[in-house]
């Protein structure tokens, strides 16, 4: 039987031959590079200490026996932290984090997601094991980790500049671990404002400067997102914004002059039923 090295199995056959083969004289020449990289480190400090670790990073030594495969060895890192998350332990945690972010900075889910582990969960972790303390020192352990949190957000904008997912998560911790508002706020807005945000992130400012009493502001830059909303956007979503802006104009108390006529409502938008009178008080 002969083989027909002209038909189309035969080709792909040894297009994948001639892959796998690769693959493996691939795999089998970076294992000891991969191992002496990992050596290094476990070597430098067992027990993953960061600061020990950044000293023979800045010095090139561990990323240049690295190389090209600092992308693979970030994620393997990535995915070890998770090991370590499930068993609550900070040190390693927050160690991998860093790590998997040295080696490779790119990837922008590491940032989103360890920032998260160090504002939260590495608080919660601390938390438990300090249940006892004064709400004092719960309070200093919140300021701590979301402080930490915001450092590391800080050096991912380093390589994401003005990401509007590594700022919104600047945002949630200036609202929910600090208690910040104004901060908040500000954080929001600049959020909203870089490239390729999405659109619930002005909103969320607007809602934040209402709770700060700030209407007249949150009116303004309101109005202005209700106009320049993108051909794209849903009816439902329009009708939210427009309602909204009428709820911040009774607010104000606007007079009519000043309030947006009903002609730029957008199309299929019906004013809500007034509401119906409520019942006198029975008399027994």
């Amino acid at each position: 039987m002969t083989i027909d090295r002209s038909s189309w199995f035969w080709r792909r056959g040894r297009a994948y031959l001639i892959t796998w083969v690769v693959l493996v004289v691939t795999g089998v020449a970076a294992t000891p590079l991969q191992e002496t990289a990992w050596n290094q480190v476990k070597s430098r400090q067992p027990d993953l200490n960061l600061a020990d670790f950044k000293d023979s990073v800045g010095q090139g030594m561990v990323l240049g026996l690295l190389g090209g495969f600092r992308n693979v060895m970030a994620d393997a890192v990535w995915l070890r932290r998770y090991y370590f998350w499930e068993k609550r332990d900070l040190p390693n945690t927050e160690a991998l984090i860093d790590l998997a972010t040295t080696l490779d900075p790119r990837a922008l889910e590491f940032w989103d997601n360890g920032s998260a582990n160090i504002a939260y969960d590495i608080a919660a972790w601390r938390f438990y094991d300090e249940r006892h303390a004064p709400p004092a020192v719960l309070d200093s352990i919140k300021r701590e980790q979301a402080e930490r949190a915001l450092r590391f957000l800080d050096r991912g904008l380093v390589f994401h500049p003005n990401n509007p997912t590594l700022l919104r998560d600047k945002a949630l911790i200036y609202q929910f671990r600090l208690n910040d508002l104004p901060t908040a706020a500000d954080q929001y807005r600049i959020a909203a404002e870089a490239p390729g945000a999405p659109s619930f992130l002005g909103r969320i400012y607007v809602e934040l400067l209402r709770q700060l009493g700030r209407n007249r502001e949150a009116f303004d830059y309101l109005r202005n997102i209700y106009f320049h909303l993108p051909p794209y956007t849903t009816a439902d979503e329009r009708f939210i914004v427009w309602n909204r802006l009428q709820d911040l104009e009774d607010t104000l108390k606007l007079p009519v002059s000043e309030r947006l006529p009903l002609s730029d409502a957008p199309p299929g938008w019906h004013p809500p039923p007034p509401a119906a009178p409520s019942a006198p008080p029975a008399h027994g």
